[in-house]
């Protein structure tokens, strides 16, 4: 899938390169043309949801430099919430869930018009690529577990690391508080790479409502351990889908 999607990007972004390029008009150049623009934007990807910051600045009449900043989760392709305990209050937990992951990126690249909006209710295509440090946050996940007494009743619920060793189904009562195991995050660092195509439909000139389909890659210095019994990986790929308001400067 990870594949098919690389190489349909690739097709969209010649597509539109050769046929759009040619299409804004002389006298379009006589118009003031925008400086800077600012925009923040929530992303569903293959692997998980994230949050983003960009920012970009006019280099030529058709490029601009790219900054941008993402927060990203990413989990398992085998992860699936179930219940531990009838008790409505139980939070859902991920069984064999051995550490969450999340990335904070900081990106520089290009940004490059591949058809600009003619009209206020027109449609902007804009090709984007990123390239930069990835900083991969590891951390345990802390269940609530059972604590019985000596002569095996339930004496009470305690907050504890997911051991695979000591922690089953009928042992578990939910997941613990997300704050649970905080101080014991681990730092891995890495680099990611992203590539995607922005279908800018604001009706305003002057304001930035898109959506942007892409791809990306994490990679990370040392290989994260996600689940009980699954490969561990250092490559984490995924397709996203981005929504980003914001504004443009003159």
């Amino acid at each position: 899938m990870f594949r098919i999607a690389i190489i349909f990007l690739l097709i969209l972004f010649q597509s539109f390169s050769v046929y759009f390029f040619s299409q804004v008009p002389v006298n379009e150049k006589l118009m003031v043309r925008i400086s800077k623009e600012i925009w923040v934007g929530g992303t569903v990807h293959s692997s998980g949801l994230a949050l983003n910051y960009g920012m970009s600045k006019f280099k030529t009449f058709k490029k601009k430099s790219l900054i941008n900043v993402d927060l990203v989760n990413i989990n398992h392709d085998k992860e699936y919430k179930i219940f531990g305990s009838f008790d409505e209050n139980a939070k859902k937990f991920v069984f064999g869930k051995l550490n969450s992951l999340y990335s904070v990126r900081v990106g520089f690249g290009n940004r490059k018009i591949l058809y600009e909006k003619l009209r206020e209710n027109g449609l902007q295509i804009t090709m984007n690529y990123t390239v930069g440090p990835s900083l991969g946050l590891v951390k345990p996940v802390f269940l609530e577990v059972f604590k019985y007494d000596f002569s095996g009743r339930i004496a009470g619920i305690a907050s504890e690391r997911y051991d695979p060793e000591l922690h089953n189904f009928y042992t578990i009562y939910g997941r613990a508080s997300w704050t649970a195991g905080l101080m014991d995050t681990k730092i891995n660092p890495g680099m990611f790479f992203k590539l995607g195509l922005d279908f800018d439909y604001s009706r305003n000139r002057e304001i930035i409502n898109s959506l942007e389909l892409g791809v990306s890659v994490d990679i990370f210095s040392k290989p994260v351990i996600l689940m009980v019994e699954n490969n561990n990986y250092r490559f984490y790929p995924s397709v996203y889908i981005n929504y980003s308001i914001g504004n443009k400067f003159y």
